[in-house]
């Protein structure tokens, strides 16, 4: 069977408590560092003025600045707009995946013949960990399976300079210890 597209990828932002945690202390971090920079810009500005020829301290600093902004912004707004999910070992999605899926696939690759066999579990809005191989719903092979039942198959997806095509062979209630 193909890839089901009737389901689509959630496109609010959902975080699990760990995430939640994590884009908390990812924000004061940032906000920090933004402050430090400030500081560091007005120093720049007082000892040799604001000109681009004077002070490329300055125009450096402004620039960090401005780029530090920026995602303070952004990690704020995401923090607002952030709505928590609760996974709970024994009542994760074993229908289609989803959010709290533990899904395992096979990736086969289209350039290799390669096969790969892996456990995945779907968590929340960039809370990817491969090493827990936990994988987040927003990232590419998330978003190629995200609506697939057991027995399906994704549609071509490409990963860095191979393409795959990935099969759902199962969704498990729990994730294995």
């Amino acid at each position: 069977m193909t890839a089901n597209t009737a389901t689509t990828i959630p496109t609010e932002i959902f975080l699990t408590e760990t995430g939640f945690a994590n884009l908390k202390a990812t924000l004061a971090r940032k906000q920090a560092e933004y402050a430090e920079v400030r500081e560091y810009r007005q120093v720049a500005f007082e000892l040799s003025g604001d000109g681009w020829h004077d002070n490329p301290e300055f125009n450096r600093q402004q620039q960090m600045e401005a780029n530090l902004n920026h995602l303070v912004k952004t990690l704020t707004d995401r923090l607002a707009q952030a709505k928590p999910i609760t996974i709970i070992d024994g009542s994760r999605p074993t229908q289609q995946v989803a959010i709290g899926s533990v899904v395992n696939i096979t990736r086969y690759n289209l350039n290799t013949d390669e096969e790969l066999n892996e456990t995945w579990e779907i968590v929340g809005f960039d809370e990817t960990d491969v090493s827990a191989w936990q994988i987040s719903y927003n990232a590419p092979l998330a978003k190629a399976i995200y609506g697939l039942e057991v027995g399906d198959i994704s549609e071509e997806l490409s990963l860095g300079n191979q393409v795959w095509e990935i099969e759902i062979n199962q969704l498990l209630a729990k994730k294995p210890v």
